[in-house]
Parts: C-alpha cells; sequence; structure tokens
C-alpha cells in the first residue's frame, strides 16, 4: 500500500498522446493480480486515457486502475456532500482491502488540497480539471458523472462494476457497495 500512497514529484505535461509515458514517478502504480472479484458481473472498462497526479509529476493511465478491487471517487471542495463522504473513504482506504483513489474533478488547486489538507486525506489523487475521465466514464454507466460526488467501483479487472450517486456514502453504505459489487468485505 505505501507504494499507492508515494507521491508524485515534479509537474510534468502532456505533449503527446502518450502521456502516461512521460518520465517521472506514477502517483497509482500499476499492479498485477486480482482478487476478490468472485461473483461480480463484468462491467464496462474504465475509459483508456491519462490523467494527471494531482500533486504534480507523472501521468497516470486510468486503465492501470485494475489489479485490485479500487474504489474511485470523483469529488471537488465546493460539493458540500463531497467533502462529507471523503473522510469514509479514508477510513475505507485505510483499511486496506481496497484501493481507494480520489479524482479531483473541475476544481481549483488549492481549494482542494484544502480539503485534502483538512480531512487528512492519504490515498492518491488524480486531477480532471476538464472533467474528460467524468463525461468518457458516464456513457459506459448511463449516468452523468458530472454531478458530484460520484463513485466508481472497479473490479480488480479493472471493469466499472457499479457507479453510486446520491446522498453522501456512509460507512455502511460503502461497506454494502463493496461487498456487493467487488466481493470484499470491507
Amino acid at each position: 500500500m505505501a507504494v499507492l500512497l508515494a507521491a508524485c514529484a515534479a509537474e510534468v505535461k502532456p505533449s503527446a498522446p502518450d502521456a502516461a509515458a512521460t518520465s517521472g514517478p506514477r502517483c497509482i502504480e500499476k499492479l498485477a493480480g486480482s482478487g476478490g472479484t468472485e461473483g461480480t458481473k463484468a462491467g464496462p472498462a474504465l475509459p483508456a486515457m491519462a490523467l494527471p497526479c494531482f500533486s504534480g509529476g507523472r501521468f497516470t493511465d486510468v486503465a492501470d486502475l485494475g489489479g485490485v478491487p479500487t474504489v474511485v471517487n470523483l469529488w471537488a471542495s465546493w460539493c458540500e456532500p463531497c467533502r462529507e463522504e471523503l473522510p469514509v473513504l479514508q477510513q475505507l482506504a485505510a483499511g486496506g482491502k481496497v484501493r481507494v483513489v480520489g479524482v479531483v474533478t473541475k476544481d481549483r488547486h488549492d481549494q482542494a488540497q484544502s480539503v485534502i489538507d483538512d480531512k487528512k486525506l492519504t490515498f492518491p489523487m488524480l486531477e480532471d480539471q476538464g472533467q474528460q475521465f467524468a463525461i468518457a466514464a458516464s456513457p459506459l454507466v448511463s449516468r452523468s458523472l458530472v454531478a458530484l460526488p460520484a463513485t466508481l467501483f472497479v473490479t480488480a479487472e479493472g471493469r466499472i462494476a457499479y457507479a453510486y450517486q446520491g446522498k453522501p456514502l456512509t460507512t455502511d453504505k460503502v461497506r454494502e457497495l463493496t461487498q456487493q459489487y467487488l466481493g470484499v468485505s470491507a
């Protein structure tokens, strides 16, 4: 898990479609293996695109979020329900049974950093200023992910098993959804 939480280094801007290949450390390492997905239904694959690490550095290919069951949360500092559920996701991440990845969406970097600091968030973060990830993933889950918060439950195979939008996630609700869609008791 320590590898997943490694900070990204100097900011690198993409210059070509192969942005995921830029040099420097990654905020999220590609993991091999599987587990915890028995009994889950296959869903659509994550969109093929790269997003920058929130803290700068190398871009991360969203497809690399496979390898282990993963919860991807799209959030912004101006979204009060997002702020309410972030501590629940931090607790899930700290449990170590699933990977949690935040995607800071259409937000000012300094304001998002303030929330990260205030909520003491340690799970990896990507940045989606133009909402490209939210827009690309929306047709895959038959709902608009630009309405925040939005949470994707992604299997170890990199498939979107479920997209949740609604009331802020509670500890009980996130445990229920993680068990139901990822086959993991969190």
